[in-house]
């Protein structure tokens, strides 16, 4: 045998009970560098999850302003207009054009529960004119924007003055 060398039996290697078993069992047991990716996980799928929430409750939201946006351009439109023909035409041409700006938020081709109707009058005898949006189906692109068809309509109601009384 040479000096320095050592001899490697088989009861120390590849034994089941021996010396390098007893060792590495030992580090399995005692070792918790795993633990930190095993939290981050847990932690992480929580964090994300609120998040994405966060994102998607943000979209919507972003959807309903536009969609009120879109009310106020219309009425603020067909208060030009001189019958009911011409106000509901104005007021739908402008609700067009604000969504049509929020193109990449709302799909235009969906506004189906646009109204746009007389409201009775005032005490000093001008007439209310409601407009409203209601949302019938999916009104976004956004797939994980949530359906809006259960929420009430966005509406106002504008009072058309006649300025020559």
């Amino acid at each position: 045998m040479l000096k320095g060398s050592y001899r490697v039996g088989a009861s120390r290697v590849a034994g089941r009970r021996g010396p390098l078993h007893r060792g590495i069992v030992r580090g399995l047991v005692g070792d918790e560098s795993g633990a930190v990716a095993i939290e981050f996980a847990a932690v992480s799928t929580l964090f994300l999850m609120i998040l994405f929430g966060i994102i998607a409750f943000g979209f919507q939201f972003a959807t309903r302003i536009a969609l009120d946006y879109a009310v106020s351009e219309g009425g603020r439109a067909a208060v030009a207009g001189l019958t009911n023909t011409e106000r509901e035409t104005l007021a739908k041409e402008a609700i067009n054009r604000v969504l049509d700006a929020y193109s990449g938020l709302v799909d235009v081709d969906r506004t189906t529960g646009i109204t746009v109707a007389p409201n009775g009058t005032t005490a000093n005898g001008d007439q209310k004119l409601l407009i409203s949006i209601k949302p019938t189906a999916r009104f976004t692109y956004l797939p994980f924007v949530p359906d809006m068809s259960n929420l009430p309509a966005v509406s106002t109601t504008f009072i058309v003055a006649d300025p020559s009384s």
